[in-house]
């Protein structure tokens, strides 16, 4: 029997699906690029396999379905005791040898592709989507039950995930979280209020004497408590030698039962650990937790969802109730601060709703200082038809003084990191000299950012926003179009405006690497095109079109692959479409992935906003280097890591233009919407 199943597979021939061994006698990066290619092409397969199986199995289903119906319709005498659903599950599961829970959702999933989501499946059928991105997606539209609001989830889905662009399950699942509460906000509440009777605590036996609690409670809640712990962790001394998920483990324990966390270093009169309450209290009073919504939702206005750093997309109650909190803090953001409208004549205001006043009270439980500050803020702007200026809910910011809120942040939140290897990192990291678990991390509901004894100092800003609809930014009602501007600090340009910094962090979410997780206020603000401090106007600028957030790890991969040859490291990109839609891409091994800022839809004046320094014609590269001893490919020069450096900026510039000519000249081909 398997030589019969080998046989089929080995027989066919899968080059028109992509996937073409490398010839033996490339080279071996060639060699090495094409297998890549060949893998990627085998991936997106198993998605149309997947298509065929569920549709194998929603065909079963239909003629079972209908010949039960015929006798019905014929007044037979039923005699089954199973229901043709009963009986899919159970031979599928005998057929995949796997569990009834495993079959069915197999089951579920067929029906979802011809009842309730069929145009999402279209996209599973095309390989656009993978199957663990289906299911989860099924899994989380499954709260919705009428008919019509179902079916505009399904259109609104299919948009959303074929225009996101190179994302992973997770992303999936968030944008389909969004879509459904967007269109569903009273199944969207029935289903936070059936999440709520789902918190709890467990405990469960492993192997080998190990055991384990599981907390589930408030995404904000477990959020600050890891975060607590990681700033108790984040007190001892190099020489532990326990892992840092030990010290985790241990740091939790000895919270839950009221012990001391000590150093484990094996010599205490050389031991810097630095543990005692106070210290712990401090670094704990510095942990906020960001959220995002627009000003109408706290209002009470709309239910658009907002969203919640760390999280994902949050219902418009889970995002009031968070203001409600007595550590919260809501602070606007101002967008009018970075958008310059066509029209003069357009017209702004601001709304700030202030929260209360975090700075003078401290928590206690579990972790000594917590925090969560809420922002959320309103613009009218635009030259309305009717002539009344529209509100288009945007975000505004709060910075607690009339300067950037980058300049009134804590010296260690919010410095410039230099010097990882050979060549400086465009980053802006949000970390604290103890290490990551003591930076300003936010919660923000609605745009939220608290800290339980912070001073206004330590208040960070936070952003919110404006419309959100099932399916893109600025579909509805959106602000005219406008430019950026005002994205560098004046006196600093390498630095971004407390404006830009919140934009960015919040229309990302996450690291901009696809499959990263890490949250936006976890991670480094990177300028794409590098930055040059020598020269500034020959860099890449600091502007929405140029700068992201990438985790500590991927900025570091990023500025230091391709240290010897540039072509082996990776190449990053930002652009603004037409559509003021912001758009990143990662090329590695000359494959492209492109990915849609995740959280557009909170935005929508940047709708058909323009930035000028698209427009401007990129710096010429340097002449080719030449080759150095034992580089048969010439691209590491001479003249030391100086010299290196400066030529990797100039080669990924120039790959950079490339790449640019070779998407215009697609859109170009393509012609004008719809393709």
């Amino acid at each position: 029997m398997t030589d019969v199943f080998a046989a089929r597979w080995t027989a066919m021939d899968f080059t028109p699906a992509g996937m073409v061994a490398p010839d033996v006698s490339d080279d071996e990066k060639t060699q090495c690029r094409e297998w890549i290619v060949y893998a990627e092409a085998a991936w997106r397969g198993q998605a149309f396999l997947y298509w065929q199986q569920i549709h194998a199995i929603g065909q079963f289903l239909d003629i079972t379905l209908a010949a039960l119906d015929d006798r019905v319709c014929g007044e037979e005498e039923q005699k089954d005791l199973f229901d043709p659903y009963t009986q899919a599950v159970e031979v599928f599961a005998i057929v995949f040898a796997g569990n009834r829970r495993a079959a069915r959702t197999l089951v579920g999933v067929a029906i979802a592709v011809s009842e309730r989501l069929p145009k999402t499946a279209d996209l599973l059928r095309e390989a656009v989507i993978s199957p663990e991105m289906f299911v989860t997606v099924v899994d989380r539209t499954d709260i919705v039950d009428e008919r019509g609001v179902m079916e505009r989830v399904d259109d609104d889905l299919a948009t959303a995930l074929a225009r996101a662009g190179h994302v992973s399950v997770k992303a999936a699942g968030q944008i389909a979280d969004r879509i459904a509460t967007t269109h569903d906000a009273e199944a969207s509440r029935k289903r936070h209020e059936k999440a709520q009777r789902r918190k709890n605590v467990t405990q469960r036996d492993y192997a080998e004497g190990l055991g384990g609690i599981h907390v589930t409670a408030d995404a904000e809640e477990t959020r600050l408590a890891y975060e607590a712990v990681e700033a108790m962790v984040a007190g001892v001394c190099p020489n532990d030698p326990r892992t840092i998920g030990a010290r985790r483990s241990a740091a939790a324990i000895a919270c839950l039962r009221g012990l001391p966390f000590t150093c484990a270093c094996p010599d205490k009169t050389t031991c810097t650990a630095t543990l005692t309450d106070a210290q712990i209290s401090e670094r704990q009073a510095r942990i906020i937790v960001h959220a995002v919504c627009r000003k109408s939702t706290l209002t009470g206005q709309d239910d658009q969802p907002g969203f919640l750093d760390g999280h994902g997309p949050i219902s418009a109650d889970h995002a009031r109730d968070l203001t409600r909190r007595p550590d919260a803090l809501v602070r606007d953001l101002d967008l009018d601060k970075l958008l310059t409208p066509h029209s003069a004549a357009t017209a702004t205001a601001t709304a700030t709703a202030a929260g209360p006043d975090a700075s003078s009270r401290r928590s206690s439980g579990l972790h000594a200082g917590r925090g969560l500050d809420t922002m959320a803020g309103s613009v009218a702007t635009g030259d309305n038809p009717a002539g009344t200026a529209a509100q288009h809910g945007a975000d505004t910011e709060a910075t607690g003084s009339p300067g950037p809120a980058a300049e009134i942040r804590p010296p260690d939140e919010h410095k410039h990191e230099h010097d990882h290897g050979d060549e400086q990192v465009d980053g802006h990291d949000h970390a604290d000299g103890a290490g990551r678990a003591g930076s300003g991390r936010a919660t923000d509901s609605g745009a939220a950012e608290s800290s339980s004894t912070a001073t206004d100092e330590q208040h960070r800003d936070t952003t919110n926003s404006t419309d959100s609809t099932g399916d893109d930014s600025g579909a509805h009602g959106a602000a005219p179009a406008a430019f950026l501007t005002g994205g560098a600090q004046p006196g600093d340009p390498y630095r971004p405006t407390a404006a830009l910094d919140v934009l960015v962090r919040a229309l990302f979410g996450t690291c901009t690497i696809p499959g990263c997780h890490q949250p936006a206020w976890c991670c480094e603000l990177d300028h794409c095109e590098e930055y040059d401090q020598v020269c500034p106007a020959s860099g890449g600028p600091t502007c929405l079109c140029n700068v992201n957030p990438k985790c500590q790890r991927h900025h570091l991969l990023k500025t230091h692959l391709g240290a010897s040859n540039p072509a082996d490291g990776w190449v990053d990109e930002q652009w603004i479409d037409d559509d003021g839609t912001v758009w990143t891409a990662i090329t590695v091994h000359g494959m492209t992935f492109e990915t849609r800022a995740p959280n557009q839809w909170l935005f929508p004046q940047l709708t058909g906003v323009r930035c000028a320094h698209q427009s401007q014609a990129p710096p010429e590269p340097g002449p080719h280097a030449p080759a150095g001893p034992g580089n048969e490919g010439g691209y590491t020069p001479r003249g030391g890591l100086r010299a290196a450096t400066a030529y990797k900026h100039a080669w990924r510039r120039t790959e950079r233009t490339r790449l640019r000519r070779e998407r215009a000249r697609a859109a170009e081909a393509a012609g004008p919407p719809p393709f």
